[in-house]
């Protein structure tokens, strides 16, 4: 056993260098915050991001008017025309109408019936649908391309709620049974005929427009 009192004891190893303090919980909180603020600041500024892109777009684009006007046309039909022709031409297949002659033939089978009954109907309850389609028309605010076609279904319209006036008149003045080949009712259910054939014509020129903005 050596007698240096500087020599460690036997048995015990020499300690080494002391350890290097870490940081204290005061400054791991002060971390843990600084790096919570970066990760909300990022997110924040993302999201900024994100919608300056959106309004760009949007503003950019603009919203399309094509959408918004195939809609209402389309509910105007339904609820106006379509509703009409239903109340007109009650227990008829309207899909089963192609033509002016085949809307004719369905007209003149309900007027010879009888004629002042049928006459009532129109005046009464039918008519007013078309009257109700004027002003949601009258309202639009169409484009360029579509100016025309929406001209002609107000046409179209203006026609078929004059000449089923003049119709409802006739029959309701009808003296004697009804005869589709006199020249006044041919005229007048000819002319109510051509009104149906143009407000569908100009019916699918509106969508054929719609349609080709919509898809693009």
């Amino acid at each position: 056993m050596s007698n240096d009192p500087n020599e460690p004891p036997s048995g015990f190893a020499p300690l080494g260098p002391a350890p290097t303090p870490g940081p204290s919980l005061e400054e791991e909180e002060r971390a843990m915050r600084k790096g919570r603020w970066r990760m909300i600041a990022f997110a924040i500024a993302l999201g900024l991001a994100l919608l300056a892109g959106l309004g760009y777009l949007l503003t950019s684009s603009g919203p399309s008017p094509y959408g918004a006007i195939g809609r209402q046309v389309n509910g105007m039909r339904a609820q106006n025309f379509d509703a009409f022709w239903a109340c007109a031409l009650p227990r008829a297949n309207l899909r089963e109408l192609r033509n002016n002659e085949q809307l004719a033939a369905a007209v003149h089978e309900r007027a010879r019936f009888n004629p002042g009954q049928y006459a009532q109907l129109i005046r009464s309850t039918c008519i007013a649908n078309l009257n109700d389609h004027v002003q949601p028309l009258d309202s639009l605010l169409p484009t360029d391309d579509l100016r025309a076609p929406i001209e002609a279904m107000r046409t179209a319209l203006a026609s078929l709620i004059e000449n089923w006036g003049a119709f409802a008149t006739y029959l309701a003045n009808l003296g004697e049974g009804y005869d589709a080949d006199t020249p006044e009712a041919a005229n007048l259910v000819g002319a109510i005929a051509r009104g149906w054939f143009e407000y569908k014509v100009a019916f699918a020129q509106i969508n054929d427009v719609v349609r080709a903005h919509v898809n693009d």
